[in-house]
């Protein structure tokens, strides 16, 4: 079953509707299981929705935060989504939290993604959540357009966690990213999409070729485990 577009009334109802659906995520597996993971998507959508997370009354001490991707920078640098979640995530309450970066220093892209996903791999075998995002060009996590690994090593079901990509066109194209296996089978996911265009770039990826509008692949991949949650 595809997953329904949830239209809120303000940007601040849909990050706080994320906030709470991935707070009973984590709550239930660290109920069930013991221990969850959380992982999450950079730029400016998800802060407010980090913002109230954070202050959840979860055991967060029983929590890994990982990322779905990240720019090839060192986390003091304002392109990074490690500076991100640390600034408006990993605080408060969830500051206990455990996380795992991407970045690694003194390591080319490649090795940093073999060893990224020894890391990642025993957190996002079925993740108790993912937080996704959304570009203009219909891409999520570090899945782009016109990449040839899209149908190839990335999505397939024995490829890496965390795999290396150069999406040339866009800023700072050296990237580290969850591959397709880590997203599509998390428990609970989701896509927290914000403006008018994106509104009308999601209504045409249910209706495309996943090669030209790749968020098509979580979109699918979900089915009904993802909610859309989108706010004008």
């Amino acid at each position: 079953m595809a997953a329904a577009i949830l239209d809120c009334a303000s940007r601040d109802e849909a990050s706080r509707i994320a906030a709470v659906m991935a707070a009973k995520a984590l709550e239930q597996d660290i109920r069930g299981q013991g221990f969850a993971s959380l992982f999450v998507s950079g730029g400016s959508t998800p802060e407010g929705m980090f913002r109230m997370l954070r202050r959840e009354a979860l055991d967060w001490h029983r929590v890994t935060v990982g990322l779905v991707d990240e720019r090839w920078v060192p986390p003091d640098d304002a392109e990074s989504n490690e500076r991100l979640v640390r600034m408006h995530l990993l605080q408060d309450k969830a500051g206990a939290a455990g996380f795992l970066p991407m970045w690694m220093p003194a390591c080319t892209p490649d090795d940093a993604a073999a060893a990224r996903s020894v890391a990642y791999a025993p957190h996002c075998g079925r993740a108790s959540f993912v937080l996704l995002g959304m570009g203009l060009d219909g891409h999520t996590a570090s899945w782009f357009s016109g990449d040839p690994a899209l149908n190839g090593s990335m999505m397939a079901p024995a490829s890496p966690a965390v795999v290396s990509v150069r999406a040339e066109g866009v800023c700072t194209p050296q990237r580290l990213t969850l591959s397709g296996g880590p997203v599509t089978k998390a428990k609970r996911a989701v896509l927290l999409v914000f403006g008018l265009e994106k509104r009308a770039k999601l209504n045409e990826a249910r209706r495309v070729d996943p090669q030209t509008c790749p968020v098509r692949y979580a979109i699918d991949g979900l089915g009904d485990r993802l909610s859309i949650v989108w706010a004008e």
